[in-house]
């Protein structure tokens, strides 16, 4: 009795009363197959091994005559007759079917007999909301019978569905193996119902459809082609299960079994005017039938909406419904809910099921699906494009377009990879239109996926097409336009917007809008800003007005990439929340947006074709509805967030949304801004002194692409201080060999961040090319010239040569006038260093306070610990350990420090190195490894370092940051 312990516990005390004199009546009552039979027989046998007098069977086949005087007088005289005799149980089953005379007299019975040494335990059918099971006369009359009895002191039991638990134990029982995840899943669809359980076990067993292996049992895993439409899963119900369902419909009137029958094709929730519409009947007419199945307990009502009690019976009746009326029936509905309006998305999943190969007027239908669905549900859209494309004739015109369709939709859902697969599996014969149209699309994929030169060479084949429609020629520009913005180029790039805008009757607002938006790139980078980020609003405004939601989101993030240069932090950060809105997909697919209308809405239907394009699949997740929620930019607008946070000074938050923009790059493979985020995880490292992870994120082995412009710029410094970090300042400067010649041309570059150009010229002082930084110095000073209005790039200038000049009064202006936190920090660290080498102590010690305050409150422990070390040589000495509940050994024992000085251990680094890295003496290094040692209760380096790659093998990157040392 899985499931039933309480129960049986129930019983087992009305048992054990009855053996000492006493008795009691326990009415037990629940849905058809909860397992109320099985409870009655398993009671009796129980009874009569405890030596128990039986008086059992089924309600229908008694009669009055049998529950008569002359049974009233047997039993009265047995127990008449006393103590020889045995306590009785008196069981009677399926009291929903008995009569009223039958009913009538058990009162009798119950009443003249009482409870003395007598057990009663009486059955019926109901159903979910407590009704007889069947709706009838006798039902009513059962219930009466229960009430009267509960209120003379009767227990009133309703069993319900088995709990999880006990399913996998009855799996186990059946089995004989433990159930794994998976067939727990499928035997989910039971809904707990002990019957339905049984039998769908059973006959998974006997159809071999159950795989034993190593004490488990599991359900074959079947490959993508095996994955069914329409409702069904790879293993549909066991033919025990749909004769069981059959034997229940057979129940019903003509009337009730249709409704059942039709209302499966629509899912296993739907509404009573859809089922209405198919079979031809209003509300009115339909509601006996309605009736009916609730009564039968086959259906519930769930608020506007009807759905089957049992996922199990839903996908039986659908199962054993015949192919062809099948189809016809999800024909007829996707054609009434797509002619009704609103319902594109559910109308697209029922002509999926319903169209034939190379049915033109079906397809059509479908079409005008996918074209309203993909406006809320591009994932679902592309694959019901792709579905559309495998049903089409191959001599079908318009399957050229379908493939374009469904590239592009996958690409709007952000799945990157599968929009390329499909574009690349369109054969080179096709017409030239199309194949101009796919390398539209397919430009549209490259793009965010990092590879510009390709995009803008897919646009460029487009292009060359001297019949391209204007809608896809403007398409083609726009790939060639945001591709050229993305690479080095920037002459062409210029020439390419010029030429759109000078063509202004030629080319609609989306192209002037990207037009606009790559000139203000250009001039940004140039160092013309104001002029940058005017044209950069003006074009935000294009693409608003054109309605292009790819201009509107690569515009905006061109804007707020400028708006955090300067550091206009709240308006970059509401722009950055417009941009990713406009990226969010609407949908995640057909069946996200309510229930599956009789079959999964994004499943794959039936291969058929061959010809040109018979090749097209869908790509392996899509038949499972998986697609993510955001589309191809929605990382771009993660990894700018995280720059803006960085330079508010939150390290932790910038951490985490570089780290979402790096999950989000995982599941679209728009790879454009896998470095942004990595640059920001590896500054942050850095200014934690998490070297390890600095270098894992700047120099790992992910191979983002190139950036472009400013964003390459503050890539390529947070690689280099890195480096400079790890290697030197000499190492630093070759690596930046390259960026000091571009600061010469595009000063613009330097406005990536305003610690930019101090960090430059204290890299070249450090490394002894003073000419340099004399060049940078130069670059500062002409950008902030050009840009009398923008703080942060004076700022910059006059830190960057007050630092050439070693002169102390040129940089108060930077410490006074600064609002980066993290430059402001540096530009006091850097004002007190020339304070002390001029000899004025106090006014050094004071800057150099400010600056330890500055790099705490940023999270920037590693600069505050080599501000301590030359305040401790100053004689100034700062408290700056806090105290904590530890335990006494592991690895959670280790302080901060500690565990810093034993990932630096582990790579190899000497005493000297460690103390260097981290602004302490060779004396502490040697101190914190005798802590280490004890804590972690090993006696070596080469132990340590087990432990540690032991610990760290699978763990993800969680840290990141900047900052260039100064000379002590």
């Amino acid at each position: 009795m899985r499931g039933r312990e309480p129960e049986w516990h129930i019983l087992g005390r009305l048992l054990s009363a009855a053996e000492h004199g006493g008795g009691g009546t326990l009415l037990v009552e629940g849905e058809p197959g909860t397992g109320k039979t099985l409870l009655l027989a398993e009671a009796a046998a129980h009874a009569s091994r405890r030596g128990f007098a039986l008086a059992t069977g089924s309600a229908e086949r008694l009669s009055p005559e049998r529950l008569g005087t002359r049974a009233l007088e047997h039993l009265r005289v047995r127990l008449a007759r006393g103590a020889p005799g045995r306590p009785l149980l008196v069981g009677l089953d399926d009291l929903q079917r008995a009569d009223f005379a039958t009913l009538a007299t058990l009162r009798a019975l119950h009443r003249d007999l009482g409870c003395r040494r007598l057990v009663w335990l009486l059955s019926r059918s109901v159903t979910t909301a407590g009704r007889p099971c069947p709706a009838t006369r006798a039902g009513e009359c059962s219930e009466h019978l229960f009430q009267v009895l509960e209120s003379h002191g009767a227990t009133r039991l309703t069993l319900r569905p088995l709990p999880e638990e006990a399913v996998a134990a009855v799996a186990a029982d059946v089995l004989g193996a433990v159930p794994d995840p998976g067939l727990l899943s499928f035997a989910a669809g039971a809904g707990g119902n002990p019957f339905l359980l049984v039998e769908l076990l059973r006959g998974l067993r006997e159809e071999g459809a159950v795989e034993v292996r190593g004490g488990r049992a599991r359900l074959p895993r079947p490959s993508p082609a095996a994955a069914r439409p329409g409702g069904e899963s790879p293993c549909p119900p066991p033919e025990r299960v749909r004769a069981a369902v059959r034997s229940r419909l057979r129940g019903l009137s003509r009337e009730g079994r249709q409704l059942v029958e039709v209302a499966a094709v629509l899912g296993r929730r739907f509404s009573p005017e859809d089922v209405g519409d198919l079979v031809g009947r209003g509300p009115a007419a339909l509601l006996p039938a309605v009736e009916e199945v609730l009564d039968a307990g086959l259906l519930l009502a769930a608020g506007d909406t009807l759905e089957f009690r049992h996922e199990l019976v839903w996908r039986a009746v659908l199962r054993d419904l015949p192919a062809a009326m099948r189809n016809a029936l999800h024909h007829q509905a996707g054609r009434l809910l797509l002619g009704r309006g609103g319902a594109a998305e559910r109308a697209a999943g029922h002509l999926v099921e319903g169209v034939r190969p190379g049915d033109t007027r079906a397809l059509a239908d479908l079409d005008r699906a996918v074209t309203e669905v993909r406006a809320t549900a591009p994932g679902a859209a592309a694959d019901l494009a792709v579905q559309a494309v495998k049903l089409s004739d191959p001599a079908d015109p318009r399957r050229p377009a379908r493939v374009v369709t469904a590239v592009e939709a996958a690409t709007e859902a952000g799945r990157l990879a599968d929009a390329e697969r499909l574009a690349r599996s369109a054969p080179a014969r096709a017409t030239s239109p199309a194949a101009a149209a796919l390398h539209c699309a397919l430009s549209g994929v490259l793009l965010p996926a990092g590879r510009p030169a390709e995009a803008v060479a897919e646009a460029e084949a487009a292009l060359r097409e001297r019949a391209l429609p204007a809608p896809w020629r403007e398409r083609a520009t726009l790939g060639l336009l945001y591709g050229l913005a993305a690479l080095p180029d920037r002459e062409r790039a210029e020439r390419e917007a010029l030429r759109v805008l000078a063509d202004a009757g030629r080319h609609e607002a989306a192209a002037e809008a990207a037009a606009t938006a790559v000139l203000g790139t250009i001039w940004w980078e140039s160092g013309r800003l104001a002029e940058g980020l005017r044209a950069a609003r003006e074009a935000v405004g294009r693409a608003e007005d054109a309605g292009d939601p790819e201009g509107r989101a690569c515009t905006r993030l061109a804007l707020a990439a400028m708006l955090t240069d300067v550091r206009l932090l709240d308006e970059a950060r509401a722009v950055i929340g417009e941009a990713a809105e406009e990226d969010e997909s609407p949908g995640h697919d057909a069946c996200a947006a309510g229930e599956p209308p009789g079959h999964d809405a994004c499943a794959a239907g039936e291969a058929s074709g061959h010809g040109a394009w018979a090749a097209v699949e869908a790509p392996g997740h899509w038949a499972t509805g998986e697609v993510p929620s955001h589309g191809p930019w929605a990382a771009g607008a993660a990894a700018l967030s995280a720059r803006a946070e960085l330079a508010a000074g939150r390290a932790e938050d910038a951490a985490a949304r570089a780290r979402r923009a790096l999950d989000l790059v995982q599941a679209t493979g728009a790879r454009l801004s896998g470095a942004v985020a990595a640059a920001v995880l590896a500054t942050v490292a850095l200014r934690r002194g998490d070297l390890r992870a600095a270098e894992r994120h700047a120099d790992g082995d992910d191979g983002w692409p190139l950036q472009a412009g400013t964003a390459a710029c503050w890539c390529a410094m947070a690689a280099a201080q890195v480096v400079e970090a790890r290697d030197g300042p000499a190492a630093a400067l070759e690596r930046l060999g390259p960026l000091y010649a571009g600061v010469r041309e595009r000063p613009g570059l330097l406005v990536a961040d305003p610690a930019a150009a101090p960090w430059l010229v204290r890299v070249a002082l450090a490394a002894g090319d003073r000419p340099g930084a004399r060049l940078t110095v130069a670059s500062a000073e002409r950008l902030a010239e050009g840009a009398p209005g923008f703080p942060t790039v004076r700022t910059a200038a006059i830190h960057a040569r007050g630092l050439l000049e070693g002169d102390a009064e040129a940089l108060e202006p930077a410490v006074k006038e600064g609002v980066d936190p993290w430059a402001l920090a540096s530009a006091a660290e850097d004002l007190g260093v020339t304070l002390e080498a001029a000899g004025d102590r106090r006014a050094c010690v004071r800057t150099l306070d400010q600056a330890l305050a500055g790099y705490q409150e940023c999270g920037a422990a590693r600069d505050a610990a080599r501000l301590r070390r030359r305040l401790r040589r100053l004689g100034v000495r700062h408290r700056h350990w806090a105290t904590a509940d530890r335990p006494v050994t592991g690895w959670a024992s280790l302080t901060d420090t500690e565990r810093t000085v034993s990932l630096l251990v582990t790579q190899g680094w000497t005493n000297r190195r460690v103390a260097e890295q981290m602004f302490i003496s060779v004396h502490t290094v040697a101190f914190h490894l005798r802590q280490i040692f004890r804590k972690l209760g090993i006696g070596s380096r080469v132990e340590l370092t087990r432990l540690v790659l032991e610990r760290h093998h699978h763990q993800e990157a969680t840290d990141g940051t900047n900052g260039a040392d100064r000379p002590e």
